[in-house]
């Protein structure tokens, strides 16, 4: 991805101001694609073990990673220490957005993904999948479109962005038109 001089500038400027706040640690700004990134001292990684034994908060550091090295502003913020109240993982790009790892086949795993998303308060849903073998566009469509019919989310107004990476790659994932 190639980003425009004004976002570079701007991801260098959000850059300056991380790095001298004292909140953040993992401050970087990748001087070849102009992205940016930093983690709250307080953000909470999930320490749970997915079946291959590595920690599921490793996904978030893998996420973060592939976002600034094409080019993005991902920010991992504070989370609420709110007994269960769980809010969005950071901001891509200054947007609200969670961070997601997909890890099993069934047919309501992404519709659940993205509910859960959405009621954090995120508009950007970031599917992460540690196994390619459980990607393909229109399986996210389909759980996407699940989503729609089972929330009628139109009352909300909110405009939802679905991103998946898979292998260290972005895929934008068209809103189902069906």
């Amino acid at each position: 991805m190639i980003i425009s001089d004004l976002q570079r500038e701007e991801n260098f400027l959000e850059y300056h101001r991380l790095i001298n706040d004292p909140d953040y640690y993992d401050v970087i700004f990748d001087n070849q694609s102009g992205g940016v990134s930093a983690i709250h001292r307080n953000h909470r990684f999930d320490k749970q073990l997915n079946p291959e034994g590595m920690k599921r908060g490793c996904y978030e550091l893998r996420v973060i990673d592939v976002f600034r090295r094409i080019g993005h502003s991902i920010i991992l913020l504070k989370e609420s220490c709110e007994v269960g109240k769980k809010q969005y993982d950071g901001l891509i790009d200054g947007v609200p957005c969670e961070i997601k790892a997909v890890e099993k086949l069934s047919r309501w795993t992404i519709r659940t993904k993205i509910g859960n998303a959405i009621k954090q308060g995120a508009s950007t849903i970031v599917l992460f999948f540690p196994c390619a073998d459980l990607f393909t566009e229109q399986r996210v469509q389909c759980g996407w479109k699940d989503y729609l019919d089972y929330s009628k989310p139109s009352k909300s107004g909110l405009e939802i962005k679905v991103l998946c990476i898979v292998e260290d790659r972005l895929h934008i994932i068209e809103k189902p038109s069906w």
